[in-house]
């Protein structure tokens, strides 16, 4: 999340030569940066930019907030009622029973939405008075390979973009800010440079952080001097370790980090070697919920913006917390009540925040995605987050992921630096079965690289088998 919209993508020009529309991409990313907002932003974004100057906003119990939030969800409700096959035609209440005043009730009346559901039968959640040609498509998929598309408008792609916007701002952030960009959309193919500039922004290839072109893209970081990173946290952690190591300096004003789990264990490695800020949120491309991180005594935890969707908790049958969201700006494609195979107990806006002054619900711990999540020799689920990183690993491992092919069996994969050893092997594989033998079967593996995936991203834990899919 946080990049600028992907002209590209629209139907309207998917039969375009991919050169053509790589041009259009990028002239909206100028055009973005240097032209007046009224004309390349819609009134959905100024919308968005207004009501978040509100000062009652961080408090999701003020009066503001709730009659904003049941005013947008009654307008959500009836256009899905009215407009969209899979609610008109499976759902038994009549739009004109929507009312502001009851639109919280009535939601819970809907029911759960899974991802499954949608892939089925993905023309039945697009809204009949869309057209179609004029829409958006982003896709999201995870190691099941299951890949679910959402069209989204280009005003609701912009209002996505100004929820991003005013969460930056705090930072100093303007859309004139010079940003370095290591994500999806700077990815390039191996014999391809791995860096380029378009407008204010650097971008740099996630498969290229390597020991061959790593000194050449410091270079060039250095020279373009960024004064925000806009990164996943895996490829900043690539960066911060290679610096550190080599005793380089990039100073920053912020760092922005998107679309992977943000570990405690990188954000004190990015707080030593940027000495910056650190800004970091949960969402998905579904587009249902949108939670602000907060890092506070080594524990992260997430606040959702009452403006951007509802949360919920669904309780499944092993008694894990699964987040259930609504979206109260997507009209095109509303997804209502969507479980998101993330895992996390959400409290009451009364736990609050004394460091960030939010009152909103929250989610004191992440425990992840249902897709990422191990099975232990019990058959229990252990997820993502609860994997314990040992400080040795920073030190005398390049990157580091789990595997898990058979229920109850790990391998652990490392890529050795050049400080690495059979005496440090023997220490690491040690602290290993301390953590993880009374869960799992473990196998340690040294490997000369590991791949990322298509986007850039490196995952942590890769699960090939399908327990978690079992219901």
């Amino acid at each position: 999340m946080g990049d600028i919209v992907d002209m590209a993508n629209c139907n309207l020009f998917e039969n375009l030569p991919s050169p053509i529309r790589k041009k259009l991409k990028d002239l909206y990313y100028i055009l973005y940066e240097t032209a007046p907002q009224s004309l390349v932003m819609s009134k959905g974004y100024f919308k968005i930019i207004e009501l978040m100057q509100n000062p009652e906003v961080f408090d999701e119990k003020s009066s503001f907030v709730e009659n904003t939030q049941r005013e947008l969800l009654a307008k959500v409700l009836r256009n899905a009622l009215l407009n969209v096959p899979y609610y008109r035609d499976c759902v038994p209440i009549s739009a004109n029973e929507v009312e502001p005043v009851n639109a919280l009730e009535v939601l819970r009346k809907f029911p759960l939405l899974t991802k499954d559901e949608i892939i089925k039968h993905p023309e039945d959640f697009i809204s009949d008075w869309i057209n179609k040609h004029t829409l958006y498509c982003a896709a999201s998929g995870g190691s099941t390979g299951d890949v679910i598309k959402v069209w989204r408008t280009l005003e609701e792609l912009q209002i996505e973009r100004a929820f991003i916007d005013h969460m930056w701002s705090y930072y100093g952030y303007s859309r004139k800010s010079k940003i370095l960009r290591m994500g999806a959309n700077s990815v390039v193919s191996p014999e391809m440079p791995p860096y380029q500039i378009i407008g204010r922004r650097l971008l740099v290839s996630p498969p290229h952080l390597n020991e061959k072109w790593l000194e050449k893209i410091v270079e060039k970081i250095k020279d373009f001097s960024p004064e925000f990173i806009h990164s996943y946290p895996s490829s900043a952690e690539r960066l911060a370790l290679y610096l550190k190591e080599h005793n380089i300096t990039i100073r920053v004003k912020g760092i922005f980090l998107a679309s992977e789990e943000v570990k405690p264990e990188q954000i004190e490695l990015f707080k030593k070697v940027f000495r910056a800020p650190i800004c970091f949120h949960y969402g998905a491309t579904e587009q249902v919920l949108l939670g602000y991180g907060c890092y506070v005594n080594k524990n992260i935890v997430y606040h959702f913006n009452p403006l951007y969707g509802i949360v919920e908790n669904y309780q499944d049958e092993d008694g894990n917390y699964e987040l259930v969201g609504t979206s109260l700006w997507d009209f095109a494609m509303p997804m209502i009540r969507y479980r998101t195979q993330d895992y996390g107990v959400v409290s009451d806006v009364d736990y609050g925040n004394k460091n960030d002054g939010k009152r909103w619900k929250t989610a004191l711990h992440l425990d992840g995605r249902k897709q990422s999540c191990l099975i232990t020799k019990q058959e229990t689920p252990y997820f993502e987050c609860s994997l314990p990183i040992d400080e040795i690993l920073w030190d005398y491992v390049k990157i580091f992921q789990c595997v898990q092919n058979v229920p109850g069996k790990l391998e652990v994969h490392v890529v050795p630096n050049e400080k690495y050893s059979d005496e440090i092997e023997q220490k690491i594989i040690t602290s290993l079965e301390e953590e993880f033998s009374e869960w799992f079967e473990l196998e340690y593996f040294k490997v000369n690289d590991i791949p990322l995936t298509k986007s850039g991203k490196r995952r942590l834990v890769v699960v090939n088998h399908d327990f978690n899919q079992k219901d």
